[in-house]
């Protein structure tokens, strides 16, 4: 995309000449990733540094440009080319990725500490804990034990001058095939430079994903994966909530007005527009789950479960891996209100025939609406305070 300069009286544009950094003398360490280092909201919103020339492993030499944290405490690599090819960065960024896949909370913290004491002016004394307190505010947490740092699958962002079609070709099929499930994807970002008489103006672009292709691929994915549920003759996925309403009545009485009170508010947010709905049902059929589903995304906060085997089990609400990105203002108000209830694959429930939650379900459901709102970019109500 062309940048334009009004001339005149308003009267006309004129454009502003492409040049190259070589041309214009910029340099890939010394200028370019020293700026980015310093301002990495150009890259992204929410964006921080962490580390710079990371290379904290045995026998390789090599070093990541720049490492960074999310807006959602997810892992970042962040590779950068001066050239117009962005030749190899593709294959570079995945090994440092996989390099530094599941770092611990400690190692993160050990090497923000490290880049926070080289950065520090002659004469300046770094606190002890001045990464501790970094990570905090960037994640907007208070309390030691609410820190949430995802390094499990590193997200990468490639910034270049400009990148072959062999490269981003590349990139898609990647962010289509094996991080799509993941809710992920590798972003490149073109960083254009242009002539304007004694200035350099930089112009920015995501050249993949592109905002309106990543949210159609995202659609594809889910359509695809309740395909290929509902074929398999196992467990199925149905893009509406009419099973598990119908189910309730298949339930112990005394579980009925709550699992008719958890769809009455499941409804209400689905008119609302906060929410979309898909009802899984496991093979044998006697477990049901309604999914509250971020609109136009493959991704759920919260569940409403209708388990209509074992008799004195007839209802639950969960809380998925992932709400305390989503909504962590909202949602961090849940566990004083549902207790530390945890399966074994990490996700947080109440049952309805637990005391707390029948005591607290008015509250309950306040929040979950409030985390939706705040998921969507809406102001919430404080509901659950």
């Amino acid at each position: 995309m062309a940048i334009y300069k009004m001339v005149g009286n308003k009267e006309n544009l004129e454009p502003v000449p492409e040049t190259s950094f070589g041309a214009a003398g910029v340099l890939e360490r010394q200028d370019l990733q020293r700026i980015l280092r310093d301002q990495p909201e150009v890259l992204e919103e929410g964006l921080v540094i962490i580390s710079e020339e990371f290379g904290n492993w045995q026998d390789s030499s090599r070093r990541i440009d720049l490492l960074g944290l999310d807006a959602s405490g997810r892992l970042v690599v962040i590779e950068l080319k001066r050239g117009e090819t962005g030749a190899h960065m593709d294959l570079q960024a995945i090994r440092y990725a996989a390099m530094v896949a599941n770092m611990t909370y400690q190692q993160v913290v050990d090497a923000c500490q490290t880049y926070l004491e080289k950065r520090a002016a002659n004469g300046d004394i770094v606190e002890e804990d001045a990464a501790e307190n970094f990570l905090r505010e960037h994640l907007g947490n208070t309390e030691e034990e609410k820190q949430t740092v995802h390094t499990e699958i590193p997200r990468i962002i490639l910034a270049s001058e400009n990148f072959s079609k062999e490269l981003t070709t590349c990139i898609m099929w990647l962010n289509d095939s094996w991080l799509r499930n993941e809710r992920l994807e590798i972003k490149c970002i073109r960083l254009q430079p242009h002539r304007n008489g004694d200035e350099i103006l930089l112009e920015t672009s995501v050249v993949v994903p592109l905002p309106e292709a990543s949210e159609y691929q995202t659609q594809i994915g889910q359509r695809e994966q309740e395909t290929r549920e509902q074929s398999s003759g196992r467990s199925q996925r149905i893009p509406d909530g009419d099973v598990f309403q119908e189910n309730i009545a298949k339930s112990q009485e005394k579980f009925q007005p709550g699992l008719l009170r958890l769809y009455d508010a499941a409804s209400s947010l689905k008119e609302s527009k906060l929410v979309e709905f898909s009802t899984y049902i496991n093979p044998k059929g006697d477990y049901i789950r309604l999914e509250l589903r971020m609109p136009g995304k493959n991704q759920f906060l919260v569940s409403f479960n209708n388990l209509l085997h074992k008799g004195g089990r007839g209802g639950e609400i969960s809380f998925w891996p992932g709400w305390e990105d989503a909504a962590p203002e909202s949602l961090v108000r849940i566990g004083d209100l549902i207790g530390p209830a945890t399966s074994n694959s990490g996700v947080r429930h109440r049952r309805l025939s637990r005391s707390r939650t029948s005591d607290y379900l008015n509250d309950i459901l306040a929040v979950i609406k409030d985390a939706y709102r705040e998921a969507n970019g809406l102001p919430n109500n404080g509901a659950g305070e």
